[in-house]
C-alpha cells in the first residue's frame, strides 16, 4: 500500500513541488552586475560617511527615513527627494531601486548566500495577512503624522531645504542597536522568512514601492519561445513564480518583483525581457493565491496576533538605546512564526521546519527539543519585556506627574504632596526599573528626582527635569 500523503500542515513552509526542467539551472550574469552596484552603492556610503567626518557637514543622509522629517517638520532633505523621485521611478520602470540600490536588499542577499554556503537554504513563509506589515508601518511612519495633524487642527509645517546636515548621525541607532538590527531584518529574519523575508513582511519603503509598481509599465515580459521550464523561477531570488506569471498574465504582475533580472539571464530560450506595455494593477500574483498558502485562516489571525504582541513588546525597549521601530517589526515577525512553529510542532505527528526534521512518526527529534526550548525561552522573554515595558510606562508617567505637581507646588509655596505618595511613585518606578533588561537613563532620572522629593531635598532645577520626564512618559 502507498504512503498517504503528508498534510500541508505537516510542512512549514509547505513543499514546493516546482522542479525546473530542461537541464541545470545557468548561473546568472546579472547576479555578478548587480553584485557590483550594490558594492558602489555601499562605496558610495562609505565615501558620504567619511566626508562628513573630514568636513564636519555633508549632504544630508541619503534615506527614505528621513522622510518623515519633511511631512512632520517640513525640512526637505537629501532623504526625501531619494525617496520621492524613487517612487516616480517605480511608477514607470518598476522596483529597480530595491534590487538595485537598496543595501538591506543586499544584506539579505549577502545573509542567503552565506546561510547556502553552510548548506542552508530557507523557502519563503508565505502568509496572507503578514504581507499587511509593511503597508501598516509604511501608513504609520508617512501618513499618521499627517492626518494626526489634521485632526488636531495643526496647520501644516511651512516647508524648507536642509539639503545639508552638521549631525549625521541624529535619526540613525547607535553602532551596537544598528549591528542588532542588521542581524535581525538580515541575517535571522532570512533564516526563518526566507529570501527577502525582511522586504515581504516588514519594509515599509518596500510596501510604498509594491502599490507604485503595480501600476508600472516597465515589466519582466515573455515571448512566444518560452517553453515554461522554470528555470526563471528557480534563479529568482524574490520568490516569484515567473514561469506560473508570464504563462498567465504573458509578464511578471508580482510587485514582489525588483527586476534583478536573474530570470532574463538564466532563461535557456532568451524569452524573458524587459519591456514596456500594458499593466494589469489588479492581478493576483502567483506567489498569493490561495492554494499556495502556508497558514489557515486561523493561524493567520494567530499570526497577527503573534506579530502584534511581539511588536509592541520589544518597541522602544531599552538596550543601551531604544531598539527601533524596524527591528522591532522584524523581532514581531520572528515571533509570529516561531509561535505557529511550535504550535504545529506539538500537534502534527510529522513536522518539518524548513528542512529541519522537528518531530518523525510522533517522536520529537533533538532538533525539535531544542525548537521548543528556544520557543519557551524567546517567548517568557517576550512577555517579560513586554510587561516590563507596560510597568515602566505606567509608572514613568504617574510618576513624572506626581514630580510636576510636587514642583509646581514647591514653586507655588503651596503645601507639598503627602509623603507616603511620593514614597508609593518612586517605589513603583523603582519596581519598573527592576523588570527592565537594562536600566533606562530617563526612567533612572526620574526615580532621583522621586526620591529626592521623599527625602526633602529642594533643587529649583528640578522642575524643567521633572517637564522633561512627563515628556519622555
Amino acid at each position: 500500500m502507498a504512503n498517504p500523503a503528508p498534510s500541508v500542515h505537516s510542512q512549514l513552509p509547505r513543499l514546493d513541488r516546482h522542479k525546473p526542467k530542461c537541464g541545470p539551472v545557468r548561473p546568472s550574469r546579472s547576479g555578478r552586475w548587480r553584485a557590483v552596484v550594490l558594492v558602489a552603492v555601499h562605496v558610495a556610503i562609505a565615501l558620504h560617511v567619511w566626508h562628513f567626518h573630514v568636513r564636519g557637514t555633508t549632504i544630508s543622509p541619503l534615506e527614505p527615513s528621513e522622510s518623515m522629517q519633511t511631512l512632520e517638520q517640513g525640512l526637505v532633505n537629501a532623504g526625501f527627494l531619494l525617496f520621492a523621485g524613487s517612487i516616480l521611478a517605480t511608477l514607470l520602470l518598476g522596483r529597480w531601486f530595491c534590487g538595485w540600490a537598496c543595501h538591506v536588499v543586499a544584506l539579505q542577499d549577502a545573509c542567503a548566500w552565506l546561510l547556502a554556503r553552510l548548506g542552508l537554504k530557507p523557502k519563503p513563509v508565505r502568509s496572507r495577512l503578514l504581507v499587511g506589515i509593511p503597508f501598516g508601518v509604511a501608513f504609520y511612519m508617512f501618513l499618521w503624522p499627517t492626518l494626526k495633524r489634521w485632526w488636531e487642527g495643526v496647520p501644516a509645517p511651512d516647508l524648507q531645504w536642509e539639503l545639508h546636515t552638521n549631525d549625521f548621525w541624529r535619526t540613525f541607532p547607535g553602532p551596537w542597536m544598528a549591528v542588532a538590527t542588521f542581524v535581525v531584518v538580515g541575517f535571522l529574519v532570512v533564516w526563518w522568512l526566507g529570501a527577502k523575508g525582511f522586504c515581504t513582511y516588514g519594509c515599509p519603503y518596500g510596501g510604498v514601492f509594491a502599490v507604485a509598481d503595480r501600476f508600472a509599465p516597465g515589466r519582466i515580459r515573455v515571448t512566444d519561445a518560452c517553453d515554461s521550464c522554470g528555470h526563471c523561477t528557480q534563479a529568482c531570488t524574490s520568490n516569484v513564480r515567473v514561469h506560473e506569471e508570464v504563462a498567465i498574465h504573458r509578464m511578471v504582475v508580482d510587485p514582489a518583483c525588483m527586476k534583478c533580472l536573474d530570470c532574463v539571464s538564466t532563461c535557456p530560450k532568451e524569452a524573458l525581457y524587459f519591456g514596456f506595455g500594458a499593466v494589469k494593477p489588479a492581478a493576483i500574483s502567483q506567489q498569493r493565491i490561495t492554494a499556495r498558502a502556508d497558514f489557515s485562516w486561523g493561524e493567520e489571525a494567530a499570526l497577527a496576533l503573534l506579530f502584534l504582541s511581539g511588536l509592541f513588546a520589544w518597541r522602544g525597549t531599552w538596550l543601551t538605546e531604544p531598539v527601533p521601530l524596524l527591528m522591532a517589526v522584524g523581532l514581531g515577525a520572528i515571533s509570529a512564526v516561531m509561535g505557529l512553529m511550535a504550535f504545529r510542532l506539538l500537534r502534527q505527528p510529522t513536522f518539518t521546519f524548513q528542512h529541519a526534521h522537528l518531530r518523525v512518526a510522533g517522536r520529537v527529534t533533538r532538533t525539535g527539543w531544542f525548537a521548543i526550548a528556544l520557543a519557551a525561552c524567546w517567548f517568557a522573554l517576550t512577555g517579560w519585556v513586554g510587561l516590563g515595558n507596560l510597568a515602566s510606562a505606567r509608572a514613568g508617567e504617574a510618576g513624572a506627574l506626581v514630580m510636576l505637581e510636587q514642583r509646581t507646588r514647591m514653586q507655588e509655596r503651596r503645601e507639598p504632596l503627602p509623603r507616603a505618595q511620593l514614597v508609593e511613585a518612586a517605589d513603583a518606578v523603582a519596581r519598573a526599573l527592576q523588570r527592565n533588561l537594562a536600566a533606562d537613563p530617563a526612567l533612572l532620572q526620574l526615580e532621583g528626582l522621586l526620591q529626592q522629593a521623599v527625602d526633602g531635598v529642594r533643587h529649583p532645577g528640578d522642575l524643567p527635569r521633572a517637564l522633561v520626564a512627563l515628556a519622555i512618559y
